[in-house]
């Protein structure tokens, strides 16, 4: 925009008055002795508006409100991660559109594509993912909101429980009124009173982007919480951890559970963690077994003898009733049942410590193992996690030199030939089954040395992974009561179907 003569003419003409108030102000402030004060307040007051400014852009702050962020439930899986993270795009698309509160059509299509993001990850087979739910889960779900709304309006709007609809209904009515008699007044200002006019337009002005700018914040905020939370309740409702009974899951103990633990004297209500123990035959799992308890809990022996899964209650510093699952060993002489009673168990189990051989190469039949669980847990049990799987390696003190065993052994930084060749048996098996080195240990169960390894190896790594098994704790509990609450209704409503039949007969 180029500047003529007359436009400047008008320009200092227009700052003129003000200029000379300025002027004439800061001559007062001086013969009242007050200038330095009064210009040592302006100067403060812009250095700490820059500073604020400064320290905003820099963070990416908002100025006026903060976001409320929804934490991921700690029971969800990948694929519940991977859901919410599709939604967290959708609310980074959304932000933006200032109107998507205040249109309704904007807003139910804002709603139908947050669900169908969610429903996709769950029946993107289905020809209608976004209709893939009992009604009742539906209902539920609405009372969550309404809830979860309810309790963010009663406690953090004053006056919420006070105010009535028709008062803001009257409440902008008025405002209207104001506004209309607020133009006349603004048009005979600017005829008898333009420097007051020009003064209260610009502090107008000032106001109204101001104003804006609060307006744009709170509408983000309200579109980010409004995703995120409609988001996280229908990855709930698809995931199927929205329980029509209001129970925890991990509070009522399994039927499977309770008839593992039915021969020892335990006394807890809540479910336990359940270890499967899984290996080739005479891989060491009935050592491992026996090192845990510290006692002898299982015959050790060269040949399956059955098929049948023992269970053991292990109650231990750190470990509070846990039970131990020992199988019978696969690979070579296996019994003939044996894969089908471990894969009964695969679905009720929290931890599997996968038993190997530091000196045995062949691990073929621990790969097919492992591809079935997941393989199993990809396909035929895809609403419940798979279990932490831990390697146990066993025979470490046969690695060369054989003669040599002097524990401890550090395979973190091996400094001679055995801790060398321990850390190469861990390397060489986490890369033929894929697992994360850190979930490998190497322990020694051999007869006639002392137990290496469980209590300063094994044990901390099942802590170190209890969170997982927890959530898999969960969700296994949370399937099995569903299952039992499924066939409870149909009992209920059958009884009452024949009630009715009854009384009108």
């Amino acid at each position: 925009m180029r500047f003529t003569r007359l436009t400047w003419v008008i320009a200092i003409i227009l700052l003129l008055p003000w200029l000379a108030l300025i002027g004439l102000g800061g001559y007062w402030l001086w013969l009242q002795d007050w200038l330095y004060y009064g210009s040592g307040i302006l100067l403060a007051s812009i250095a700490l508006a820059y500073a604020l400014g400064q320290l905003h852009r820099r963070h990416n702050r908002p100025l006026f409100i903060t976001a409320v962020h929804i934490e991921a439930n700690p029971n969800w899986t990948a694929r519940e991660l991977q859901a919410q993270q599709s939604v967290a795009a959708l609310s980074r698309q959304w932000q933006q559109d200032t109107k998507v509160l205040t249109d309704t059509r904007r807003l139910m299509t804002l709603s139908n594509q947050v669900i169908a993001e969610v429903a996709k990850h769950y029946h993107a087979e289905s020809d209608y993912p976004i209709l893939e739910f009992p009604l009742p889960y539906l209902l539920k779900l609405v009372v969550l909101v309404c809830e979860d709304i309810q309790h963010e309006v009663l406690d953090k709007i004053p006056g919420s429980h006070a105010i009535r609809v028709a008062d803001l209904i009257r409440a902008k009515q008025a405002v209207d009124a104001v506004g209309k008699a607020k133009s006349w007044l603004s048009v005979g200002n600017w005829l008898f009173n333009w420097p007051g006019a020009a003064l209260g337009k610009a502090q107008g002005l000032l106001f109204n982007q101001g104003l804006t700018r609060v307006i744009k914040e709170i509408n983000q905020r309200l579109i980010h919480t409004y995703i995120d939370r409609l988001g996280y309740y229908a990855i709930q409702l698809y995931s199927g951890q929205i329980t029509l009974d209001d129970w925890i899951a991990t509070e009522k103990v399994t039927g499977y559970s309770q008839a593992d633990t039915a021969e020892s004297a335990s006394s807890d209500t809540q479910e336990p963690l359940r270890i499967l123990l899984l290996g080739q035959v005479s891989s060491g799992k009935s050592s491992l077994v026996n090192a845990l308890f510290g006692e002898i809990k299982s015959a050790e022996s060269w040949l399956p003898t059955t098929a049948k899964i023992t269970p053991y209650v292990l109650d231990r510093d750190g470990l509070k009733q846990a039970i131990i699952l020992d199988s019978a060993g696969y690979g070579g002489l296996e019994h003939p049942d044996a894969a089908a009673a471990i894969k009964k168990e695969w679905a009720k189990t929290d931890v599997v410590l996968l038993v190997l051989k530091a000196n045995q190469a062949a691990r073929e039949a621990d790969r097919r193992q492992l591809q079935a669980i997941y393989a199993y847990f990809q396909n035929e049990c895809r609403n419940q996690a798979l279990p932490v799987i831990i390697a146990v390696v066993t025979h470490i003190d046969q690695l060369r030199p054989i003669r040599e065993w002097q524990p401890p052994y550090n395979i973190q930084h091996p400094d001679h030939a055995k801790a060398q060749n321990i850390r190469h048996a861990c390397d060489a098996i986490a890369a033929d089954l894929n697992l994360p080195i850190s979930h490998i240990v190497p322990v020694c169960l051999a007869s006639g040395k002392p137990v290496y390894n469980i209590d300063d190896g094994l044990l901390p790594v099942i802590h170190e992974h209890l969170s997982a098994a927890q959530r898999v704790r969960y969700l296994r509990c949370l399937r099995q009561q569903q299952a039992e609450s499924y066939w409870r209704q149909w009992r209920k409503q059958m009884g009452q179907l024949g009630q009715v039949i009854l009384d009108r007969a």
